[in-house]
């Protein structure tokens, strides 16, 4: 019986309660994007603040703990994540360059950084995979 507990650990199972859990993740994934976009009407440098915390990798990371993953692959991940950050800071500095210095409008300035950001991640997971930096 403890043996079968403990293969059971962190796991959850297939079928109605599964479900549940990820028809729960994705409720809270719209709590938290919708609770920031009303935040952002008061006030959006605390809109920001909230945004800037990882709170999708952590409640990533705690999923994929609860689904089974090790604590070493969850560990790769973050690692994995923090080499992914540097390109992802090209569309919050290219869409508001485009916008207030060149006065694009949305959702071009949008259009452009997150072009801006994938090309930097293709540049980026080469680089990962060329110097071992990935897991």
């Amino acid at each position: 019986m403890g043996a079968e507990l403990n293969e059971l650990k962190g796991k959850f199972p297939a079928g109605p309660v599964g479900w549940t859990f990820d028809v729960g993740k994705i409720l809270l994934t719209a709590l938290i994007i919708f609770s920031i976009t009303q935040i952002s009407d008061r006030s959006t440098l605390m809109a920001a603040l909230l945004a800037s915390i990882p709170i999708v990798s952590v409640l990533s990371m705690m999923m994929m703990f609860h689904e089974g993953q090790t604590a070493v692959e969850i560990s790769a991940f973050a690692r994995d994540i923090v080499w992914l950050l540097i390109p992802s800071l090209l569309m919050f500095i290219v869409m508001p360059w485009l916008i207030d210095s060149r006065s694009w409008d949305f959702y071009p300035a949008l259009a452009a950084g997150l072009a801006c950001t994938v090309t930097g991640y293709f540049v980026m997971v080469q680089a990962m995979e060329k110097f071992g930096l990935s897991a």
